[in-house]
């Protein structure tokens, strides 16, 4: 896949963070985020931007696509609100996500999507739901993530000794080498569509509107129902 400026990776200076391990200095290096979320293993965290929560995230559209492999790929599609609405009718099927980024114990950095719920009440996808309400908790507590298939929903574990974990500034503030914007290009590949130019948008074809959605013909429509 060619890669034009917009979408390219770039690779940002890294630096090194130490730590003892049985009285040996190591060097971590953060030069890879992963993209999605983390594994039902894993006791993760997310960075609080800041201090907005969730809101503090890009709010962004993904979708899912065949890349110039042929293999399904998801794409961040960014830029406007115009040019996002426009790719609503264009591409299809895309979901509103907040593009959060965490942490796990482990250190292992990564952006998880998650798609966005507008009013928690009002939300009848459980999937959807129980991942909104877990990745709010992830904001301040250590968080397990994992699927229970046959009730189509997210379980939520909750770390119960959060103090174990040490506190290393790393689990509070992103690494300075891979900055939220840094991650978010890592973790897509440079698969993210700012404008018409992209071939994803090129490619996904026009929106013709029918007949029925024409004022005129609404009147007809009403103007005949009348007369019978």
């Amino acid at each position: 896949m060619t890669m034009t400026k917009d979408d390219e990776i770039k690779l940002e200076d890294m630096a090194a963070n130490t730590d003892d391990d049985d009285g040996q200095e190591s060097t971590i290096i953060h030069d890879n985020c992963d993209l999605g979320k983390p594994a039902p293993d894993e006791w993760f965290k997310l960075y609080n931007l800041n201090g907005k929560g969730l809101n503090g995230f890009l709010r962004s559209l993904v979708a899912k696509r065949k890349d110039a492999t042929g293999q399904s790929q998801p794409y961040l599609i960014t830029g406007t609100d115009d040019f996002k609405r426009k790719c609503r009718q264009k591409i299809r099927p895309t979901q509103y996500v907040r593009v959060a980024y965490g942490i796990t114990t482990g250190k292992r950095l990564f952006i998880w999507p998650v798609v966005e719920v507008k009013d928690i009440a009002d939300c009848s996808n459980n999937w959807h739901l129980t991942g909104w309400e877990i990745a709010n908790s992830a904001l301040t507590r250590w968080t397990q993530i994992s699927s229970d298939k046959p009730r189509m929903r997210y379980i939520h574990g909750d770390l119960d000794k959060q103090g174990d974990v040490p506190k290393l500034d790393v689990y509070t503030n992103p690494p300075k080498e891979l900055n939220y914007q840094t991650a978010i290009n890592k973790a897509f590949r440079g698969r993210i569509v700012k404008d018409e130019t992209h071939r994803i948008y090129s490619e996904a074809g026009s929106v013709i509107k029918s007949k029925v959605d024409s004022p005129f013909f609404k009147k007809k429509v009403a103007k005949n129902g009348e007369q019978k």
